[in-house]
């Protein structure tokens, strides 16, 4: 049986079912598929014994060269174990009493709300409308919402929101919160960051990670920009020493990266657009664009769990999005990896719905359905019920 898999690059839970990581390509994770940058990986090799030493409390000296970099004071910058150590954070500082959450989205939104007793109002986009955002019903929910989640590129849609609506949102609720998740935005061809609009908005945090874009998970890495008070906030609900060494290390290199930051995103950009294309041409599977280093694919016959299965045969693991709030059995995520291994997915998925891999033989692949009408919810905000 297939164990859940909450997240993606779960691999330990294959390896108790006895299959062998290092005989897959991982389309589940969402890293950048170029690695690590060589010389980060250089200086930590070479710096290794800094182990035996502390870490600096509160990620100061990084914190001081990130204020240079993003032109924002220090007081308005926290440093984190991984950005999701700041998703609980903020739960923390500011007990919300009622949170508005954009979905399909990342699930530890909600997870952190739970945890603290905050109300969550979900509001579900349709895929049939593309995740478009109608502004109108938003509106609406954000006017009884202390606190909005907004992951921006979206996993795991891949949708953005414009720069200048994200903006308009936050002036014209200055009692709501809103917290923009910016994990992906290296990857975007399009500018959208509003890190630097934080000193204009005290109604504004924005989440960072350094774990995406440099491919450094294990080290977790993030940071938060905020206005001073917020900062404050957040900062007190932060263990000292909760950044090991070495992360900080880490982050005070690459913040000097540029050129591999831009060689990634055009790089990404190339292959998200011939995954794409690739997936597009398979009968049953539609991708939906996407503004980040993954696809957010829907399989119109098969399950995803079924599709999963097959393609774990065949070497390859992709995520199954059953689990993210609404989306139903019919959605998985592929990132975009290199060329080699994104030609060898969709030699995959051609033969799986070509029905070859199908225990049932030829003609019974990802053959075309009709999809149910689904359109935009808003979890009890529009029914009147709270």
């Amino acid at each position: 049986m297939m164990p859940i898999f909450e997240h993606g690059g779960e691999l330990e839970k294959l390896e108790r079912l006895g299959i062998s990581p290092e005989n897959l390509i991982d389309f589940s994770v969402n890293l950048n598929p170029l690695g690590p940058p060589e010389e980060l990986l250089r200086t930590l090799r070479e710096r290794i014994s800094e182990i035996a030493l502390y870490p600096e409390p509160r990620s100061e000296a990084l914190v001081a060269k990130l204020s240079e970099k993003l032109k924002v004071p220090r007081g308005n910058l926290v440093v984190s174990n991984g950005s999701n150590q700041l998703i609980y954070a903020v739960y923390r500082a500011l007990r919300p009493g009622r949170v508005l959450i954009l979905q399909p989205t990342f699930s530890e939104y909600r997870k952190a709300a739970a945890l603290c007793g905050t109300y969550v109002i979900d509001f579900v986009l349709s895929p049939e409308d593309g995740f478009s955002v109608p502004l109108e019903e938003l509106h609406k929910a954000l006017e009884s919402s202390d606190l909005a989640f907004i992951c921006n590129p979206n996993n795991p849609t891949g949708s953005l929101l414009e720069r200048e609506l994200l903006l308009a949102l936050v002036r014209r609720f200055p009692d709501t919160t809103f917290v923009v998740d910016e994990a992906f935005s290296d990857f975007s061809d399009v500018p959208s960051s509003v890190v630097g609009n934080v000193l204009e908005f005290e109604n504004l945090v924005v989440l960072r990670s350094f774990t995406k874009i440099f491919s450094i998970p294990g080290l977790r890495l993030g940071y938060a920009a905020a206005g001073e008070n917020v900062a404050s906030a957040l900062r007190e609900q932060i263990e000292p020493w909760s950044v090991n060494r070495l992360s900080q290390l880490a982050g005070e290199i690459v913040l000097e990266f540029e050129q591999f930051v831009e060689q990634t995103r055009g790089f990404i950009s190339e292959e998200r657009d011939f995954l794409f294309s690739g997936i597009s041409k398979v009968e049953g599977l539609s991708p939906f664009p996407s503004h980040a280093n993954f696809l957010l694919v829907r399989c119109e016959a098969l399950g995803a769990s079924s599709l999963q299965a097959r393609l774990l045969e065949k070497g390859i693991f992709v995520r199954d999005c059953s689990n993210f709030v609404g989306l139903d059995g019919h959605f998985f995520r592929v990132a975009v990896r290199k060329r080699e291994e994104n030609e060898r997915l969709i030699s995959a998925l051609s033969e799986v719905a070509d029905g070859s891999e199908s225990p049932h033989g030829p003609g019974h692949g990802l053959a075309r359905r009709q999809e149910p009408d689904n359109h935009c919810i808003v979890q009890d905000i529009l029914s009147g019920r709270i």
